[in-house]
């Protein structure tokens, strides 16, 4: 058996990934199984402003896991909260603009891709103090 790392994003918030994996159902290995640790973590990715933060979601170790009413567990809807950036702009202006192609609605702009990579090539060549 092998452990699958699966990355998705909100429906509602196509800037928020989430990755799936950092912990498992499968009680081996035991070191990161939600079911021997009692949590699971899933990282949450916020490509507007490039926050990443890693929720502990307490798992119980036996019997069925409860299902928040809403859909989603209470971290995960504070970090949406906390991330529905109004302001946010054209996907291009984001901190990592290519995390999530569903955020590009109209397609992906190859002009404004090419202007991205060169502004962001130029940033790094000049000197930090």
């Amino acid at each position: 058996m092998s452990i699958k790392i699966r990355e998705t994003y909100d429906i509602d918030q196509p800037w928020v990934c989430y990755t799936y994996g950092l912990t498992h159902d499968l009680w081996w290995p035991f070191w990161n199984s939600t079911r021997v640790l009692g949590f699971a973590r899933i990282k949450c990715d916020c490509c507007v402003c490039g926050k990443v933060e890693i929720l502990r979601l307490p798992i119980p170790r036996w019997g069925d896991v409860p299902e928040p009413a809403s859909g989603k567990h209470p971290a995960r809807e504070r970090f949406l909260a906390d991330h529905t950036h109004p302001d946010r702009g054209h996907p291009m202006s984001w901190a990592r603009p290519l995390r999530s192609i569903a955020a590009h609605t109209r397609g992906l702009d190859l002009d404004l891709l090419g202007m991205r990579l060169e502004a962001d090539l130029n940033d790094d060549d000049e000197p930090t103090s």
